[in-house]
């Protein structure tokens, strides 16, 4: 995860060409010409900013925040309840595993941007607001969902032999 955040913190052009075959033929072909960067870094380099950190409350961000808070409280009640479900089959578990792995390793990257775009006060105090509590809502989901297929917060950090962990 380490890696992948330094990626984004800052940039990396990616520049390829890939050519999908079958049967030895080849059938699409994908130019790739692509920047990679964070927020933080394209705002750095651009001068150009994303976001108004002076934006006010609006009804609808009121209700945003409102339904998130909701979304939380439901899932820190669900957690304890979903303890006595008994042991899923274990490909559903492998499949949830792997996916989960996937959707906490984006969490936490967005986590470190909202963390690098709170630092620098480019967000206002909505976007901080409605930022926090969606990420709060991601990790208490995905913690709900561990709960359901029982999977330990050290199953989601994969090994990735000489590199180190995933996360």
């Amino acid at each position: 995860m380490e890696a992948l955040d330094k990626v984004l913190e800052k940039g990396a052009v990616i520049h390829g060409d890939i050519v999908i075959r079958l049967a030895d033929v080849d059938l699409v072909f994908l130019g790739l010409r692509l920047i990679l960067t964070s927020i933080s870094k394209a705002e750095e380099l651009s001068g150009k900013h994303f976001s108004n950190p002076d934006k006010e409350f609006t009804p609808e961000d009121v209700d945003y925040i409102r339904k998130l808070q909701g979304e939380i409280r439901r899932a820190e009640e669900n957690i304890p309840k979903l303890i006595d479900l008994g042991n899923p089959r274990k490909a559903e578990q492998g499949l949830a595993k792997f996916i989960l792995t996937l959707v906490e390793l984006i969490r936490k990257l967005l986590e470190k941007e909202s963390y690098r775009r709170v630092k620098r006060g480019a967000l206002s105090p909505v976007e901080i607001q409605k930022l926090g509590l969606s990420l709060k809502a991601m990790k208490k989901k995905i913690k709900e969902i561990q709960v359901i297929f029982g999977i330990d917060d050290e199953d989601l950090d994969w090994d990735l032999g000489p590199l180190g962990n995933l996360m």
